[in-house]
């Protein structure tokens, strides 16, 4: 074992750049390393934002936004969301096409650090009203509306536009 270990300098942490000879060559007795904690670390982006979805107002509208959300959160990483990010957007899909009337409403999916923003545009200027009065139904037929949203979600709001309105929700990560 012709290497003998011992008879090597012991390496010593240097700043980068410093212990260079005049030549910028390292004597063979350095080793350079990067202290991350030196420099700033660029932040990840504030937001991830996937384009507006133009759906059509029907039936089938709550289906396909949640397999738009399905397939956004798995690319994001964060498809054990899928249960209460689908019940929230579908609720909103719900709503709009339900009480906005219109033929199409624009579903937006966005990801901040700690958040999933969903939002969901139609065509009305009428803001939606949480009733909390009584129990969330539960029967088939009946959407569970703003009170499933309320509970599921971070936060949820309203923001009025000129031709209608955006309702918009947020889900921790």
């Amino acid at each position: 074992m012709g290497d003998n270990l011992a008879a090597r300098p012991p390496f010593r942490r240097v700043a980068p750049g410093a212990g260079r000879d005049a030549g910028g060559e390292s004597p063979p007795d350095t080793l350079h390393t990067h202290d991350p904690a030196a420099e700033p670390v660029p932040a990840p982006p504030a937001t991830v934002l996937l384009g507006e979805v133009f759906l059509p107002a029907d039936d089938l509208a709550p289906a396909q936004a949640r397999r738009i959300l399905a397939a956004t959160l798995d690319v994001w990483g964060l498809g054990y969301l899928l249960d209460t990010a689908g019940i929230v957007l579908a609720e909103l899909v719900s709503n709009a096409v339900r009480h906005a009337g219109g033929r199409r409403g624009g579903v937006m999916l966005s990801r901040r650090l700690t958040l999933v923003h969903m939002s969901v545009r139609d065509g009305s200027r009428t803001p939606p009203c949480l009733v909390l009065t009584g129990r969330v139904p539960d029967t088939t037929g009946s959407t569970r509306g703003l009170q499933v949203v309320s509970a599921l979600t971070y936060r949820w709001g309203t923001e009025l536009l000129p031709g209608g309105k955006r309702v918009w929700a947020e889900i921790a990560v």
